[in-house]
């Protein structure tokens, strides 16, 4: 499976149906930066969409591989969904927003067109926050990155 090949399809089905969202996480991070290494796709949502979400994921060949998860610290669940194709596999982790600060951080999102499509992705003051929230190793070790690129 093409990590990107998916992202610009789950994204068109975003776009065809209206779902509000912004692509967080490794891929944004690749995006602002240079690309690196991520074995997943993350979008940052509002909560009332999960469903709508769900449906067309699952329409894609996704399955919720988990329970939720929820943040200890921050108002944000984790929903997880995987497809599988012979030996492969891909997450799509989809993060629920529940406050203003995230409905604003999906409004205030970069769009570009590129040749696969239209993308929301995080814009790269937003990325840190949410990076600065999680503060893993490689978090910090992007938020250097992102903090030292001169645009």
């Amino acid at each position: 499976m093409n990590l990107y090949d998916e992202l610009f399809s789950i994204v068109r089905k975003f776009s065809r149906n209206d779902i509000k969202y912004s692509v967080i996480g490794g891929i944004a991070m690749a995006l602002h930066d240079e690309p690196r290494f991520t074995k997943d796709i993350d979008f940052l949502i509002m909560s009332e969409e999960i469903n709508d979400v769900r449906g067309l994921l699952e329409k894609l060949g996704y399955f919720e591989s988990a329970e939720p998860w929820k943040f200890k610290n921050i108002a944000l669940t984790l929903h997880r969904f995987m497809k599988t194709e012979g030996e492969e596999h891909l997450a799509v982790d989809i993060l629920l927003g529940n406050e203003e600060k995230h409905k604003r951080i999906i409004a205030d999102s970069i769009e570009e067109e590129w040749e696969e499509g239209r993308i929301r992705i995080i814009n790269k003051a937003d990325l840190i926050w949410m990076k600065e929230l999680r503060n893993s190793d490689q978090d910090r070790v992007d938020i250097g990155r992102l903090k030292n690129d001169k645009d």
